[in-house]
């Protein structure tokens, strides 16, 4: 499935989220010593980045091979942004991709999470104390920056006496938790089900070219009601597909046979 050594092109300690799961492939993770990533964007803004995590991940990952001059390499790359059906919500989407170029091989992972850590106090507010306890700070970190101007002051920030300092130097203080994968605990979870993702992908081959990556599209069909027997809104059929020999597949679901009666139109209107 991965070499027995994997490099994976990341600044910050991103190995020591994965390699836990890699593990259990007997897998070594080998973190891009001296590349730096961050010329594909920052959180903090000092580097925009100019595309989107998928595109980005990607490019980060060719980018991490030519440097280390390797074959096969990991990437990860992380947004946080509003829902895409409910924009007053905020989500953390996180991507991994594994690229292998002697077998023309490009394999991405993803996961979505609205359980994360994307804050902000300013001078203004009063609640510094509840905002420390609520995002967890020490576990958690803070990036500092001018509140007028948005300047970046100091990043990675996790103790109370750093945290007094450097507020009463620059009494025009903005706050905002740091978005980086080791300073984020609840980032750190969603990239290990990014890479759980990725694995579930790399072990699902094509009954018909072998390859990876044999995985669901698409949703058919409509699931009987237990009460009724009458169809629901509820898919019965995953739709698989492969990216290689665009062999498709229908296949009934097996985690339900029949919906329950209160999503029923017929038994619940």
């Amino acid at each position: 499935m991965f070499p027995s050594q994997l490099l994976l092109s990341s600044k910050h300690h991103k190995g020591q989220i994965l390699q836990p799961i890699f593990n259990e492939l007997k897998v070594k993770l080998i973190e891009n010593d001296g590349f730096d990533t961050d010329r594909f964007g920052t959180f903090c803004g000092e580097t925009p980045r100019l595309e989107g995590p998928k595109i980005t991940v990607r490019e980060k990952c060719l980018a991490g091979m030519t440097y280390a001059k390797k074959r096969q390499g990991l990437a990860s790359e992380g947004s946080f942004g509003p829902h895409p059906n409910s924009p007053f919500l905020s989500i953390n989407e996180e991507w991994l991709i594994y690229i292998d170029l002697d077998e023309n091989l490009e394999v991405y992972g993803r996961s979505i999470s609205m359980e994360l850590c994307h804050e902000q106090l300013s001078y203004k507010d009063e609640q510094l104390n509840s905002f420390l306890s609520r995002i967890q700070f020490g576990a958690q970190a803070l990036v500092l920056k001018d509140a007028h101007t948005h300047a970046v002051i100091r990043k990675g920030i996790r103790t109370e006496a750093e945290l007094s300092s450097l507020i009463s130097q620059h009494p025009t203080w903005l706050l905002e938790t740091d978005l980086r994968a080791h300073l984020n605990p609840k980032r750190q979870l969603n990239i290990l089900a990014a890479g759980k993702d990725l694995i579930q992908r790399m072990g699902s081959c094509c009954p018909q070219c072998s390859k990876p990556d044999f995985s669901v599209v698409s949703y058919s069909g409509q699931l009987p009601c237990s009460s009724c027997q009458r169809p629901t809104h509820t898919h019965q059929f995953l739709e698989y597909n492969c990216s290689f020999c665009h062999f498709k597949l229908t296949k009934k679901r097996k985690d339900l046979r029949t919906e329950d009666p209160q999503y029923c139109h017929y038994c619940n209107p």
